[in-house]
């Protein structure tokens, strides 16, 4: 019953906060490309991740402080026990600790039957159930021989007997057998947090009006030398074009000058002075 409860409640606490989380908005002043999108996805979604783990954590821990704190007695009386206490103190009811030691703290859980003793691999006993369970692993409830041995405690104590199936080996899992179960229930028993983005509609729905890209390289020996090569052929194409066809037309202009004819005469005017009588 711990588990399912633990369960249900690490359900809630994560839909609870996977719909505010779903509720934000990724704004931006221009279009990311995918290496910056991807990383405020990484960003966001660790922050979220973090935040729910952080505030699960905080309530348990303030649970079991409470408990202990007001001495509350477990059904078993593992933690406490009532002390009957005489008429000389007034019949007051009075509670004793169970713990003698810090290494009765906690320990392996174990069945003596018949002066045969089980031990119930994984299992531990604590001064309360809670410390308990949260100690232990899931080991023996891979066999079916040790869940029916918690059965048969529980069957001392309780009408009611659920006897659980054992669980499948060949089920891929991130948690080891040995994990305890506290651990797992401090991760909220999630095996893959499923974070997926979509930078393709991203892009569709934010999509820019213009883009601008820049590429940057620099130029290695080979490619300097090729660039070298190539302008040197082209110089010297463009100046045999200029040499030649500018003597060819040189050679022309000249001998057009040669083989034109004159086309002015000169002609003598003699002088003839003037004299003005006033």
């Amino acid at each position: 019953m711990f588990l399912v409860s633990q369960c249900s409640l690490t359900q809630q606490s994560i839909d609870n906060d996977k719909n505010k989380f779903l509720a934000n908005k990724l704004v931006a002043l221009e279009g990311m490309p995918f290496s910056l999108f991807q990383a405020q996805i990484d960003s966001f979604t660790a922050g979220h991740i973090a935040q729910t783990l952080g505030k699960f954590y905080r309530t348990q821990p303030f649970i079991y402080e409470t408990s202990r704190a007001n001495q509350l007695l477990t059904v078993l009386q593992t933690n406490w026990q009532i002390a009957y206490i005489s008429a000389a103190d007034n019949y007051v009811v009075a509670t004793v600790s169970r713990i003698t030691s810090l290494e009765s703290f906690s320990r392996p859980l174990y069945i003596d039957a018949n002066s045969n003793t089980t031990v119930l691999p994984g299992v531990v006993a604590s001064c309360l159930p809670i410390d308990g369970i949260r100690l232990s692993t899931l080991e023996c409830f891979y066999d079916s021989n040790y869940i029916l041995n918690l059965a048969s405690i529980a069957s001392t104590r309780s009408t009611t007997i659920w006897i659980a199936k054992p669980l499948n080996t060949s089920t891929p899992s991130i948690y080891p057998a040995s994990s305890s179960i506290g651990s797992i229930v401090d991760s909220l028993f999630v095996e893959d947090w499923g974070i997926k983005s979509n930078y393709s509609s991203y892009f569709a729905s934010c999509a820019p009006y213009s883009c601008s890209y820049k590429y940057i390289d620099h130029n290695t020996i080979l490619y300097i030398i090729a660039t070298m090569l190539g302008l040197y052929g082209g110089l010297v194409v463009i100046l045999r074009f200029i040499v030649w066809y500018g003597w060819r037309m040189y050679r022309k202009i000249m001998g057009w000058m040669q083989t034109a004819p004159s086309s002015t005469s000169a002609r003598v005017v003699p002088f003839q002075p003037t004299i003005h009588i006033e």
